[in-house]
Formats: structure tokens, sequence, C-alpha cells
């Protein structure tokens, strides 16, 4: 399990206990009121049953939340990966780029070299 996975069912049973209380303490008074007769274990039983439906909202609220996190995350790293795609390109061209400009700027040196001896050769230099 990873640990956000961990996390969120850490969040799930924090939610449940804090219903869970009310349950117990239902439980305590449902007994208390069926030994002792009273008629408010109907209105006990109905607040139980809304504080199981608002433990259920919120285990679904939770859930919601942890996949439009994962789908932001997912949205960020296919955009981050996208990002580097296109700056590996650019890398790719400029270095391309760089490369034909050396040889360029060889080829002209190149050239320049092979003047400067003609011209020492025309005046009578022959060597360097």
């Amino acid at each position: 399990m990873s640990w956000l996975a961990i996390k969120i069912f850490f969040e799930k049973v924090f939610a449940w206990c804090v219903q869970h209380w009310r349950w117990l303490v239902f439980g305590l008074v449902a007994l208390a009121a069926y030994l002792t007769g009273r008629k408010n274990a109907r209105a006990l039983w109905k607040q139980a049953e809304l504080a199981r439906k608002q433990y259920k909202r919120e285990a679904k609220a939770i859930e919601k939340a942890h996949e439009e996190k994962n789908k932001k995350i997912e949205k960020a790293e296919k955009k981050a990966e996208k990002v580097l795609s296109l700056a590996e390109k650019e890398k790719e061209k400029s270095e391309k780029d760089l490369e034909a400009q050396k040889r360029r700027d060889m080829m002209r040196i190149v050239k320049d070299q092979d003047a400067i001896d003609q011209a020492l050769k025309d005046s009578g230099i022959d060597e360097v």
C-alpha cells in the first residue's frame, strides 16, 4: 500500500470513529431505555441512522477528493512530461544548429588559411 492509500484509510477510520462513538452511546442509551421502558428509543434510533448516513457521505467525499487529487497529479505529470519532451527537442535542434555553425566557421577559417598560404607563396615565401 502506498502512503497515500494508508492516509486515506486512516481518514476513513477517523471519520468512522467520530460517528461510531454515537453508536456506542446510542447502544447504551437504547439498552437503558429498553430496560426502563422509555419511549425515546425510536428518536435515538433515527439519530443513529442519521449519523450512519452522515458517515457514508463523509466516506464518499473523502474518496471523491482523493480521485480528484489523483487526476490533478496525473494531469500535472503529463504536462511536465510534455514540457520536458519539447525542451529535449529544442536542445537537440540547438545542438545541430551549433554544430552546423561550427562547421561553417571551420570552412571559413580553412579558406582564409588557403588564401594566406597562396599570398605567401606569391610573395616568394614557400614555407612558413
